[in-house]
């Protein structure tokens, strides 16, 4: 089976350990690199970690895939939720681990736009 591992995490708009304004009620956009563990290829995936307080005062509502729902924005909570999906995502081929990333992350090549404000 291929595990995959987590390569690097960056976010466009915080530099770890800062933290938004108001943890309780953020959006924060985040990219991952991702490759099979003992592997040299890897893919960019995207996600946005996002709190309810901001989802009911800006959106109202949203679907789920590249999201991440979390109480109050927190740098641990996230490289945790990322191990714990990865650990979830092993394959027999490293097409079929992107596969299942790319059902709770947006790869790359697709149009991530996350929640965007």
């Amino acid at each position: 089976m291929i595990q995959p591992e987590l390569r690097g995490i960056t976010s466009q708009d915080l530099e770890p350990p800062a933290l938004p304004e108001d943890p309780m009620d953020c959006t924060v956009q985040f990219r991952v690199l991702i490759g099979p563990r003992g592997g040299e290829e890897a893919e960019t995936f995207g996600f946005t970690v996002v709190t309810p307080a901001h989802l009911g005062r800006t959106l109202g509502h949203t679907w789920g895939r590249g999201y991440l729902i979390v109480e109050s924005f927190d740098w641990s909570i996230v490289v945790r939720a990322v191990a714990q999906l990865l650990a979830q995502c092993s394959a027999p081929t490293w097409p079929e681990v992107v596969v299942e990333l790319n059902k709770e992350l947006y790869r790359e090549t697709d149009s991530f736009r996350g929640s965007g404000s």
